[in-house]
């Protein structure tokens, strides 16, 4: 059973954590406000510059649950610490690199510290404080992920226009030193495994390497390369094979790679599910109306990034407080509320026309992003109370390796479903527009009633606050 720890050790391990929450987002958005530049300076066009950013996703969801299970079998410390340190050293490499195939493999490395801090930073807050105020420090990790997202676009122009892209990996850098000096202090050292006789499953990590790698390249490259290309539906083929041959592997062996047991616990499974589908309806919207705003109402760049800023800050704004009441009244009101009210915004969306206000759109966005805020973090605090603690690695590394899954589907299929109702019509383009994006938002609101459904019925008895044992 957890037990309460002195107020100022507890709060510096929590602050040590959102180092790491804020971190994740900020670098995605310093990264890629410097593309542009590091296309030009590098002579590759943007199909092949986008790998800087798209390769670092890949590498770190492949290798999510596996270093959540290691740090479970040889401690969470070891791991997150080290983490940190990777990062450093090839965040600095990053902004050393000569050529585009050198920043490429910097990023491959610097991606492996970037899951090993993922995989564990929820673990560690779940494992260090009782379980009474699980859901208020989880809402305050999605609200320094939040910050992180809001922070990392502007700060990355800032300092790219007075000193250059590498400065953007620098700026990480310093983030990243910053968190492997304080976890090193702060977290408190790992407890004797509990597995001695732990054996690696190297067979299971390849599989689900393997099948991670291959959905998320395959359905990211759909709307860019089409079905019908041997590399897309060759990759949806070894998706499907290597899946089928890791569950097969890991339902055999004593120390696997993915604790499939997980999911024989409905609350667990069903809190997954409900948080895949609310990343897939959370990024049909923030991918197609940037599009909305620069194509059909001309807008700046800059103007609709400021005005896209309306998401995160409704979501950083709602989530601690969402958090803190899910240690009170439990998840399950407050995931069904979110996913009902964000299904209400999205028919909202769906239902403006070119002489909807602008302060409408700014409205919906924000309510998109409270609604979410108010189903993530007592999701999450609900997936990690439904545990043991010799399994908090393992089930964190699930439950960010679906968000990285839900992020992608849902960019995957929102843009082919739009490209799809959009058709070929160049006449009247403002107005095919709407007419595509409204069915598309349609499709997220059911998903997101969908999602609802399921998040209501996981567990009525469930309060959110069970002790990890």
């Amino acid at each position: 059973m957890n037990t309460e720890q002195p107020r100022s050790q507890s709060n510096l391990i929590l602050y040590t954590v959102m180092i790491g929450a804020f971190m994740s987002m900020f670098d995605s958005g310093v990264v890629n406000v410097g593309l542009p530049v590091m296309s030009k300076q590098f002579g590759v066009d943007m199909n092949s510059v986008q790998w800087i950013t798209s390769i670092y996703l890949l590498v770190m969801s492949a290798l999510l649950p596996i270093l959540g299970t290691i740090a479970d079998n040889f401690g969470r410390r070891k791991v997150y610490n080290l983490g940190f340190f990777v990062i450093s050293i090839f965040t600095l490499l990053c902004g050393f690199s000569v050529n585009f195939p050198m920043l490429i493999t910097m990023r491959i490395l610097q991606a492996v510290g970037g899951a090993m801090v993922m995989a564990n930073g929820m673990a560690i807050v779940t494992e260090n404080y009782p379980p009474s105020i699980r859901g208020k420090n989880i809402g305050l990790l999605a609200t320094t992920m939040a910050i992180g997202s809001i922070a990392g676009p502007p700060m990355g122009g800032l300092v790219i226009g007075l000193w250059g892209w590498q400065t953007v990996f620098f700026l990480t850098f310093v983030v990243s030193m910053a968190g492997f000096i304080a976890s090193y202090f702060t977290i408190p050292r790992d407890k004797k495994t509990q597995h001695k006789q732990f054996i690696f499953d190297y067979l299971g990590s390849a599989l689900l390497i393997i099948a991670i790698i291959t959905f998320i390249y395959g359905f990211s490259n759909i709307n860019t390369l089409g079905w019908s290309n041997p590399l897309i539906y060759g990759s949806i083929l070894a998706f499907l094979i290597s899946m089928i041959a890791f569950i097969g592997h890991e339902r055999e062996i004593l120390h696997p790679v993915m604790d499939l047991s997980l999911f024989k616990n409905w609350t667990f499974s069903s809190s997954i599910i409900s948080s895949l589908i609310s990343f897939i309806t959370m990024y049909s919207p923030t991918v197609l109306i940037p599009f909305y705003f620069q194509r059909v109402l001309g807008f700046s760049t800059g103007k609709s990034g400021l005005y896209m800023m309306a998401f995160p800050i409704a979501m950083a704004v709602i989530s601690p407080f969402s958090g803190a009441l899910s240690d009170k009244i439990g998840a399950t009101l407050l995931t069904s509320s979110g996913l009902v009210i964000n299904g209400v915004a999205l028919i909202l969306l769906a239902n403006t026309s070119l002489q909807t206000p602008i302060y409408l759109i700014l409205l919906y966005l924000a309510l998109m992003g409270l609604s979410l805020g108010m189903f993530q973090s007592p999701n999450n605090s609900c997936i990690m109370g439904t545990v043991p603690k010799t399994k908090l690695g393992g089930a964190n590394g699930i439950t960010q390796l679906v968000k990285n899954l839900g992020m992608v589907i849902g960019i995957a299929f929102s843009v082919a479903l739009f490209t799809a109702f959009l058709g070929t019509t160049a006449n009247n383009y403002g107005t095919n527009f709407l007419a595509s994006t409204q069915k598309v938002y349609y499709i997220a609101a059911v998903l997101s009633f969908i999602g609802a459904l399921i998040s209501g019925i996981r567990n009525k008895n469930q309060k959110g606050k069970k002790t990890n044992e």
